[in-house]
């Protein structure tokens, strides 16, 4: 079984690349249009706390924390946490990071009134643990927003990732065939996930990314799982 040492290792190996990328994507709409989103969904919420799991280099914290949150981030890749302070540093940004395993949260309970992670959670090994750590995390009536795909019949390819490692996808595909979550019909599995731990609200919605980005809804989207907190 692959482990969650392994699975940072992987993202060790992207960290550099994956923060040039996005600091490409501060020059194009969308990174306007996720601010709108965030922003929108202010309001809604019962205070500005967010925790987002699996930052990669950044990009989605400091969009939260320009959107008015007070923002706390983690990811299991020291190397993707190096580059995600750098980016924010030079934002001059005030993001707190930590490297953290996503599946045990070392946070108090009933610290955040947002969780919110994207193409986190299709690499865990053991995602219910994951959100039975986020509903500890969360404040009551807070909301956890995933965003992410049902890639488990997917197999990946280097196509539009050419600037990365030459094996990066197989390896994606290698680490993907030996977790549980690709055995599992997606979103439908985080509902009964979320349920079952006692979530109240639990929906997904298989166009949100589409919706967020003013996208054809004939592309292809990520879902969104979106639960609170009783």
């Amino acid at each position: 079984m692959i482990t969650t040492g392994e699975i940072a290792k992987y993202w060790d190996r992207q960290a550099v690349i994956w923060a040039e990328e996005k600091q490409e994507a501060w020059e194009k709409q969308e990174t306007e249009y996720w601010m709108e989103f965030f922003k929108s969904l202010l309001p809604k919420l019962n205070g500005n706390k967010a925790l987002e799991v699996g930052t990669a280099s950044g990009y989605f914290a400091n969009i939260l924390t320009l959107a008015g949150y007070e923002v706390t981030a983690v990811d299991y890749s020291p190397a993707m946490i190096t580059e995600a302070k750098r980016v924010s540093q030079q934002l001059e940004l005030a993001v707190t990071y930590y490297v953290m395993d996503a599946q045990q949260l070392e946070f108090a309970n009933d610290t955040f009134d947002l969780v919110f992670t994207r193409l986190m959670t299709w690499s865990l090994p053991d995602p219910s643990r994951f959100y039975r750590s986020t509903f500890n995390v969360l404040k009551s009536g807070g909301l956890l927003l995933n965003f992410d795909g049902d890639f488990g019949d997917i197999t990946f390819s280097q196509d539009g990732h050419e600037r990365y490692p030459a094996d990066i996808m197989e390896e994606a595909n290698t680490i993907k065939s030996q977790l549980s979550i690709s055995k599992v019909k997606r979103p439908i599995a985080d509902v009964n996930m979320l349920t079952g731990i006692g979530f109240k609200d639990v929906s997904f919605d298989l166009q949100a990314q589409n919706n967020i980005l003013h996208l054809d809804a004939q592309d292809s989207s990520l879902f969104e799982v979106s639960a609170v907190k009783p």
